[in-house]
């Protein structure tokens, strides 16, 4: 009978998971078709950071693609907070009560770390960037811009940072349930160094090393950060535990 009462929750998750992918597929979509209708004023201004300088398109159909592609992740970057929100609610049932609070507070930090992150990567990382290598390749050539390739290039380190700026936010939550601790992030904070640099390494779209360090730095920040509020987290709860044993 257990074995049937199990098997009868795996498929009801497994049914509601399915459920939860298709709905978040056909919002994506919906929003990707709305955000296509006006790509020109994405174009417009992600194309800010270029200056004077000109793109082209160097097939018939990079243009349409070029499109669609900045529609798309324009949509899933607006509909993430609604899947992360379903995410935790297919979740909930497997939660305790502390968990389920901490949960809560994931997707309105999420979606603000998150913004900060595009926002830094877009008005910090891709001007610096992108000047840095245009003036490198025009020493001794001239720049024609793909524009599939300058957008891709910029969604990629814009969405990326936003990834990254998780950070502090993940390593909160795995240190309210218990995972991890202050100290342990202090004693790794070699590999730390070592993983933050081919996590950028992995999300920024060109592979020289002044991308890498520009990208690193602000990561490694958020590590420190990290440790930070970890340790406020630890001593607020100590404080919390002494409170309730001396009542």
């Amino acid at each position: 009978m257990a074995m049937i009462i199990n098997y009868v929750k795996i498929v009801d998750r497994l049914e509601r998971l399915r459920k939860i992918l298709i709905f978040s597929a056909v919002t994506v979509l919906a929003v990707t078709v709305l955000v296509y209708w006006r790509t020109d004023l994405l174009i417009t201004f992600l194309a800010r950071p270029l200056g004077q300088r000109q793109l082209v398109f160097l097939s018939p159909m990079e243009g349409f693609m070029t499109k669609i592609q900045i529609a798309f992740f324009t949509a899933l970057a607006l509909c993430l907070p609604l899947i992360l929100w379903q995410a935790i609610r297919l979740a909930a049932p497997l939660l305790g009560e502390r968990q389920k609070k901490v949960f809560y507070w994931v997707i309105p930090l999420a979606t603000l770390l998150f913004t900060v992150g595009v926002v830094f990567g877009f008005t910090v990382i891709t001007p610096v960037t992108l000047n840095f290598l245009l003036e490198t390749g025009q020493a001794y050539m001239t720049a024609m811009l793909s524009a599939g390739r300058y957008f891709s290039f910029v969604i990629i380190l814009s969405l990326g940072m936003g990834v990254v700026f998780q950070l502090p936010l993940i390593v909160a939550v795995l240190a309210a349930v218990g995972i991890i601790t202050s100290r342990m992030l202090r004693e790794k904070r070699k590999f730390a160094l070592l993983g933050i640099l081919l996590l950028t390494a992995l999300i920024t779209p060109t592979p020289d090393i002044f991308t890498l360090m520009v990208a690193s730095v602000p990561v490694f920040i958020l590590y420190e950060l990290s440790i930070l509020v970890v340790s406020t987290l630890e001593k607020s709860s100590k404080k919390r535990q002494e409170t309730l044993q001396e009542v």
